[in-house]
């Protein structure tokens, strides 16, 4: 199914905000705790840990909550319009700096670090699942990633531009850190916010027009009605959720896409947590010096969008990635041993990272959404909301242990953040971390990805597959062992 250009750009819309909101706590939440609020790295790392642990629970249950709804605006759309308003007042309130004791101040982070999460994961969730539910068409799919990414480049410029724009600015109006760093965030959270409603209003699909065609026709199922205690229900919610995350992940499939989607994901964690202490310690940029640093990254991986699309033509999402993200890997790895020392190189680095970077976000959450199919073949169930989740399930995974990672790394090597010049073992951590150790991670998502086994070829073989068996013929399942 082709999708008219209204639902491709209103879907990207909405990535304007999950960009935003996801780059702005993975870039500066760390860098915010340690030096602005003044709490350890390793207590800060553990308080973002949670909070990425928390949004696991939190996209499971609305992954299985999603699936389950039915309503006039469709599965996912009420999701992203409830979530939309309590992100933007969560965003700035993660971002306050409250005067208080070190314990008090733990647990006002650790609390708004749990709402802040709750809340994006209620829209994500959800909105991910949407994509997958929008077209069954293998290339289309990869087309509405490239729509998607290119929203999302302004997302990331908002995560993570103009952060350091708008608290230098304001820093040379007067304005007290503390104060710069709230104000950003009510702006980025407000702004981000509006893209998410305003993006989820300009999709309909086809659960909605199917609400409003059986309420026509009178034919609208009846709200279960309750029969026992709400223990009980509940009881048996999480039980059947559960039983329906076991059959996914027994899926090979299954396992190797969310191998690969974790892996990355802990190298991008790490890569983006630590890049603020690179610039600010290691490189001594200022302010401006980060910007364009921060815009180079973002609007260059834009230009490999068409690249992706048309090289889609001619190779499999499994391919290029493969291809991509190892020239990514080794560019990275080499200069973690040759240094990073002018600003030539870091925009060369720069350059090199953002090809990986494409190929993750434009390929992988496409390469997730086909996954939905050979579910539905392999255990005759239409639940993408709990499918998709699993990508909720690497990015909260993962961003817990990169955090924790880098953290802990941080505090190891004696990080010190009243301190203008950091010692020589910080700067090497640091230089580490922003190199050679994403870099590792990275192979060894390209070794998960090599074995994810399906190709363009299989995947349509699956869906003609489901064709068959809606026409009420049987389907053997003996040529899809691999992908099962």
């Amino acid at each position: 199914m082709k999708l008219n250009l209204k639902t491709k750009i209103a879907y990207g819309l909405a990535g304007v905000g999950d960009s935003a909101l996801y780059n702005l706590a993975g870039t500066f939440l760390l860098f915010f705790l340690s030096t602005v609020v003044g709490i350890s790295p390793a207590i800060a790392g553990t308080l973002a840990a949670i909070g990425s642990i928390w949004e696991t629970v939190c996209g499971a249950v609305v992954g299985y909550l999603s699936d389950n709804t039915y309503t006039r605006f469709g599965k996912r759309k009420p999701y992203l319009l409830i979530a939309s308003f309590p992100l933007a007042v969560f965003t700035g309130l993660l971002f306050t700096s409250i005067d208080a004791s070190e314990s008090v101040r733990i647990v006002y982070y650790g609390i708004t670090i749990l709402l802040f999460w709750t809340s994006f994961s209620t829209f994500f969730v959800p909105y991910l699942a949407w994509g997958a539910e929008l077209t069954q068409d293998y290339d289309e799919r990869t087309v509405l990633r490239g729509y998607t990414y290119l929203f999302n480049a302004l997302g990331m410029a908002m995560g993570m531009i103009l952060p350091n724009i708008i608290v230098d600015f304001l820093l040379n109006m007067g304005r007290s850190s503390a104060q710069s760093w709230q104000l950003m965030a009510v702006f980025c959270g407000g702004c981000s916010a509006l893209t998410i409603f305003i993006g989820a209003v300009g999709i309909k699909d086809r659960y909605e027009k199917e609400y409003a065609e059986r309420k026509a026709a009178g034919t609208l199922p009846e709200k279960k009605r309750r029969t026992g205690s709400r223990i009980k229900e509940l009881a048996l919610i999480i039980w059947d959720m559960l039983r329906n995350y076991g059959q996914i992940l027994k899926l090979r499939s299954v396992r190797f896409i969310v191998g690969t989607s974790i892996f990355y994901l802990v190298a991008y964690a790490i890569f983006c947590a630590d890049r603020m202490y690179f610039f600010t310690y290691n490189m001594g940029l200022s302010a401006a010096g980060i910007t364009f640093i921060m815009a180079l990254m973002t609007f260059a991986s834009v230009l490999f969008v068409p690249v992706i699309l048309r090289v889609n033509r001619y190779f499999d999402k499994r391919t290029m990635f493969i291809f991509g993200m190892g020239f990514c890997a080794a560019i990275m790895a080499l200069f973690g041993l040759t240094g990073v020392h002018s600003i030539l190189m870091l925009c060369l680095f720069s350059m090199a990272y953002c090809v990986g970077s494409i190929c993750y976000w434009q390929l992988v959450p496409a390469m997730i959404y086909d996954v939905c199919e050979v579910d539905q073949l392999a255990n005759r169930k239409q639940r993408a909301g709990l499918v998709i989740s699993l990508q909720s399930l690497s990015e909260s995974m993962a961003n817990a242990v990169g955090l924790q990672i880098l953290g802990l790394i941080l505090q190891f090597a004696g990080f010190n953040g009243e301190a203008a010049v950091q010692s020589q073992t910080t700067l090497v951590w640091t230089h580490l971390s922003f190199t050679v150790i994403p870099a590792f991670f990275m192979v060894l998502s390209i070794i998960m990805v090599i074995k994810y086994p399906i190709t363009k070829t299989m995947y349509n073989k699956v869906l003609d597959a489901l064709a068959c068996r809606e026409k009420g013929e049987e389907i053997d399942l003996q040529p899809f062992k691999k992908l099962i």
